[in-house]
C-alpha cells in the first residue's frame, strides 16, 4: 500500500512539472517575434535567376524544412547551411582519394608529381622545336611550348572544374594555381629555344667536314653527287639519317630500293646539282623529327601526362568513364601544338588518342578493382597505365603503320 501511494505521488509530481515546463516553454514562445516570411519568387529575382510559377512552388517546397507549408528566412538559412555542409563534407571526402598511408604508397604520390613536370617539360622541349622548324621566333616558340604543355591540362580543368575549392585551392587552372608549372614549361622551351639550332648546325658541319670530308668539298662548301655518294657507301650512319629524313615522303620498303643517287636528287631542293649546308641542315631537322627519339620522347610525355589526368579526375570523384576520358583530353596540347605549326594532327594520324584513351582505362579499372577490396597501390596502377601506352606506342612504331586505318582504308584499296 504504501508503494503505491509512493509510486502514486511521484508520478503526480512528474505531471506537474511537465505541466510547468510546458506553461513556461508556451510563454517563452509567445513572447518570441513572429518568424518572418519570404517570397521565394522576390528572393530569385533580386539574385538575377528568373522562374516560373510552377518553378517557384518547387523552390518553396524544397526550401520549406519544417513542412509547415511558408519559408521563413530561418528555412533558407538552415537549407543553406545544410547544403554548404553536404558540400564541405564531400570535398574533405574526396582529400583522401588517393593519398598515401604508408611509406611505400607514398612513392606513388611523389611519382605523379614527377611525371606531371617531365611530361609538362618534354612536351615543352618538342613542341618548341615543331615551333622553331615552322619558324617562328622566340615568343612564337615559347607560347607553342607552353601550349603544348599546358594546354590538355587546362582543358582539363575547364571541362571538369577544380576539387575542393572551398577548402584549400585558389580559383584559376592548375598553373595559376601553382606557378612553378609554368616555370618548367617556360625554361624548358627558352632552353630548347636556344639548343636546337645548335645541334642543327653541329650535326650539319660534322656530316660536312668529318663524314663527307673537307677535301671533297665544292669550293662554295656544298657537296657535289660524287662526294655525296661515296659518304653514303662509307657511312651507315649517314644514310640512315637520310632514309630517316625522307621517311613522311617515302615508306621503308621505298627508301631501301631507293639508290644513294636517287637520294641526292631528291635532297637536292633547288636543282643545282650540289647540297650545300642550308639543305643538309634541314635534313638533320628532318632526321631529328622522323627519328625513334623524338618518338620516345613524345611517348614519355603522353604516358605521363595521361596518368596525371586520369589521377586528377579521380581524386576529384568523377565518373569511371568521365576518368579515362580525361586522361585522352590530357594530351590535347600535342593537337594544339600541331594546329598552330600547320602539322598533321598526331592525334588523327597517329595513336595519340588511342593508346591514352587505353592507359586511361587501364588505370581507372585498376582503382576500380582497389575499391572492390583487390590490394593495388597506385604505383602499381601507374606502372600498369604507363606501360599500356608505352607498349601500344611501341608497337606502332615496330610496325612502321598506324594502329587503326582511316575510315576509307577499305574503299582505297
Amino acid at each position: 500500500m504504501m508503494a503505491a501511494t509512493t509510486f502514486t505521488c511521484a508520478l503526480l509530481r512528474h505531471h506537474r512539472l511537465l505541466s510547468v515546463k510546458r506553461s513556461v516553454q508556451k510563454r517563452w514562445l509567445t513572447s518570441q517575434p513572429a518568424a518572418v516570411v519570404v517570397d521565394v519568387g522576390e528572393i530569385a529575382q533580386r539574385l538575377g535567376v528568373r522562374l516560373t510559377s510552377c518553378e517557384k512552388e518547387l523552390l518553396k517546397k524544397r526550401l520549406d524544412i519544417d513542412n509547415d507549408g511558408i519559408v521563413t528566412q530561418s528555412d533558407i538559412t538552415a537549407a543553406g547551411q545544410r547544403a554548404l555542409e553536404h558540400r564541405t563534407t564531400r570535398e574533405l571526402c574526396l582529400q583522401v582519394i588517393e593519398e598515401p598511408t604508408t611509406p611505400i604508397a607514398s612513392i606513388g604520390k611523389r611519382l605523379i608529381r614527377l611525371m606531371e613536370s617531365v611530361g609538362l617539360a618534354l612536351f615543352s622541349i618538342v613542341g618548341t622545336q615543331v615551333a622553331g622548324d615552322a619558324g617562328f621566333n622566340i615568343v612564337g616558340c615559347t607560347l607553342v611550348g607552353c601550349i603544348a604543355g599546358l594546354g590538355g591540362r587546362t582543358i582539363n580543368n575547364l571541362l571538369y572544374g577544380n576539387s575542393a575549392p572551398l577548402l584549400r585551392q585558389l580559383p584559376g587552372v592548375f598553373w595559376a594555381r601553382q606557378p612553378h608549372y609554368l616555370a618548367v614549361t617556360i625554361g624548358s622551351s627558352l632552353a630548347m629555344f636556344f639548343a636546337w639550332p645548335k645541334y642543327c648546325e653541329y650535326m650539319s658541319a660534322h656530316y660536312l667536314e668529318e663524314v663527307i670530308g673537307k677535301d671533297k668539298l665544292e669550293d662554295d662548301g656544298s657537296v657535289g653527287e660524287s662526294a655525296f655518294v661515296a659518304a653514303c657507301t662509307r657511312s651507315e650512319e649517314f644514310l640512315n639519317t637520310i632514309q630517316i629524313a625522307l621517311l613522311p615522303k617515302l615508306n621503308a620498303k621505298e627508301l631501301s630500293e631507293i639508290t644513294p643517287k636517287e637520294l641526292f636528287r631528291r635532297i637536292d631542293l633547288d636543282g643545282s646539282g650540289t647540297v650545300d649546308g642550308n639543305e643538309l641542315k634541314t635534313l638533320v631537322q628532318e632526321r631529328v623529327r622522323n627519328s625513334w627519339e623524338m618518338y620516345a620522347i613524345d611517348t614519355i610525355a603522353l604516358a605521363s601526362i595521361s596518368v596525371a589526368g586520369v589521377h586528377g579526375a579521380v581524386g576529384m570523384g568523377l565518373h569511371p568513364l568521365v576518368a579515362a576520358v580525361s586522361g585522352v583530353t590530357s594530351s590535347l596540347g600535342g593537337v594544339m601544338r600541331d594546329i598552330i605549326c600547320g602539322r598533321d594532327i598526331a592525334a588523327a594520324s597517329q595513336s595519340y588518342a588511342f593508346a591514352t584513351g587505353c592507359g586511361s582505362a587501364v588505370y581507372v579499372l585498376t582503382r576500380e578493382l582497389a575499391l572492390r577490396g583487390i590490394p593495388l597501390l597506385a604505383i602499381t596502377r601507374i606502372a600498369l597505365s604507363m606501360g599500356t601506352t608505352i607498349s601500344l606506342r611501341y608497337w606502332e612504331c615496330v610496325r612502321g603503320e598506324s594502329l587503326l586505318s582511316p575510315m576509307h582504308a577499305k574503299a582505297k584499296k
